[in-house]
Order: C-alpha cells, then structure tokens, then sequence
C-alpha cells in the first residue's frame, strides 16, 4: 500500500468512531483497555521505549544514589552527619528527580500520540510519532510545565490549609478535621485535575500550549462529572502503585538482599510505567469522546513548514 505524503503546515484530521450518544465512563475504561489491541505492534513498542529508560534510570539511581543515601542515613542516626554527603545527595537526587521528568513528559507524548492515532484508525509507526513529537513537544512543554506548577500549588495549599486545621481546632477533633481537610482537598484535586489531565492531551495533540487549558475547560463542559469520576478511579488504582515505586526507589534497607531488592525494584518499574501508560490512554479515549460530542474532528498536528513527511498507511 503506497505510503501518504501531508504537508507539515496541514493539521492531520480524522473522525473519531461515531457512536449514537456519548461515551459513559464504563464504555471509557473499556475502549481504552481495547486500544492495545487495534495496533498492538506500536502500543508494544511505545510501552518498551517508555519502560527501558526509566528502569535504567532507577537501576542508575539505586547503584549511585543508594550507598550515598545509606551512608547519610546512618550518619543522621550516629548524630555525625557530614554536609557535604548532604549536598551531594541533594544534587544528585535533583540530578534524578529532572531526568525522570523528562522520561515522563516523553512517554506522556508518546502514548498520547500512539493511543490517538491507535483510536481514530490512522495506524503509524513509531518512527512517524517520534516525528511528530519533535514538532510539537515544545509547546506541549510549556502546558506540562503550567500543569505541573498548578499542582505543586494546589498540593502545597492543601499541605498548608491541613496545617492550619490542626492549630485551630481542638486537641480531640485535631485528627478528624485534618482528614476531612484532606480528603474533601483530594476530591476537589481530582475535579481540577481531569481539566488539567485534557488540557495535556490537548497540547500534546493540538500542537497549543498555555491555550490548551482553556480549550480543555471548553470541551469538558457538561461533562465535568465524567472528568472527576476518571480521574478518582484512575487515582485510587494509580496512588498504591505510584507508593509502591516510591518506596523501592528510596529504600535502602539492606536486610532484603541486592536480589529482592531488584525484583521489587523492577516489578514496581514496570507497574509504575503501565499505570501511566493507562491513564494518558484513558483521558486520551475522553478527548477524542468530547471532541466527537461536539461535533468536532480530532487533530493531530503536524507543526509548521513547507516539507514534507512520510506517514505509514
């Protein structure tokens, strides 16, 4: 079958499958499990080219970080603490924590790109995505970068208001109140999040950057309660393996052995990976569903210029 040429200033676009009405949150987890199978070569290779590097990061971070974390630790215990084995994990974990950022914002594009194009039936190799992706990544950067800092903020408001809680009420509903706080911070995060999680997806897609959140915003209209119950059920099956991954990353705890060690290491890797690899795919199901609900195409830019790509059939 001839390859198609399009030029790079054009806005690939395809529609979505139609459906009689629009998607419930059921059908949504359901589809996104499904696209997988529609191009199953490309989803296997997306989910390799995310998982190697970042298990290589965490089998680098264990093997330089994690004598230096033990050593520190045992000097904080001995009340002989050196400060310059202090800078040094601090840098090196800093080191770590921008390379793991940049893994996820990487994968982030890649699976949006690869369940998008999976899902509307414009079935590419990864050479294609990768393409892509070089074209649009910097603006797609700027809406992560603006996500992410709403995060943190939001994260650091609560921490905050939780503290404030606590100093105002009394001794016996301390602990009530904290959770409360809490708890009604973590659902409100969730509702804000499903906008933000779109707007990504969007930027990503749509080649926007700061103007993805307003278009996010756009599309979700009248179906912010899906938004909110995707994100809570994706967040309740992600935040055990997102702790888990934690824990083996930052554990040092020689009692397990070098080999447990590794196989909790990898396992938690690998878990890590396919839970953020499922949840970019979900909320990308979600877009295409919005776009398709109101009447729109869904667009997969191509960037700007006068050349021309190669796009497999």
């Amino acid at each position: 079958m001839a390859r198609q040429e399009l030029p790079l200033f054009a806005a690939a676009q395809s529609l979505v499958p139609a459906t009689a009405s629009p998607l419930s949150v059921t059908e949504i987890l359901r589809a996104a499990i499904g696209i997988p199978a529609r191009n199953g070569k490309l989803m296997l290779r997306v989910i390799l080219v995310i998982l190697f590097p970042f298990a290589f990061a965490v089998l680098l971070h264990y093997i330089l970080a994690g004598p230096l974390m033990h050593k520190v630790e045992d000097d904080y215990e001995n009340s002989s603490l050196d400060q310059k084995d202090v800078r040094a994990l601090a840098g090196l974990e800093l080191f770590f924590l921008v390379g793991f950022c940049i893994l996820s914002f990487c994968g982030m594009l890649l699976t949006i790109y690869a369940s998008a194009s999976s899902y509307i039936g414009n079935h590419m190799g990864l050479n294609d995505l990768t393409l892509r992706i070089r074209l649009v990544w910097k603006n797609a950067l700027i809406a992560w970068l603006y996500v992410s800092f709403l995060t943190v903020v939001y994260i650091v408001s609560l921490f905050v208001l939780i503290k404030l809680v606590g100093l105002v009420s009394t001794r016996d509903f301390t602990y009530v109140w904290s959770w409360m706080v809490a708890i009604l911070g973590g659902t409100f995060y969730c509702y804000l999040a499903a906008s933000w999680t779109l707007a990504l997806v969007i930027s990503a897609l749509e080649g926007d950057g700061l103007n993805a959140l307003r278009k996010a915003r756009k599309i979700i209209r009248g179906r912010d309660l899906q938004g909110f119950c995707l994100m809570l059920i994706l967040s309740v099956m992600s935040i055990p393996i997102y702790l888990f991954f934690y824990v083996t990353a930052a554990d040092d705890d020689d009692q397990l052995g070098p080999f447990p060690q590794f196989v909790f290491g990898s396992l938690a890797t690998i878990l890590f990976c396919l839970a953020k690899f499922f949840f970019f795919v979900v909320f990308t199901v979600f877009y295409c569903d919005c776009k398709k609900s109101i009447g729109q195409r869904v667009e997969m830019e191509l960037g700007t210029g006068s050349e021309l790509i190669q796009l497999n059939p």
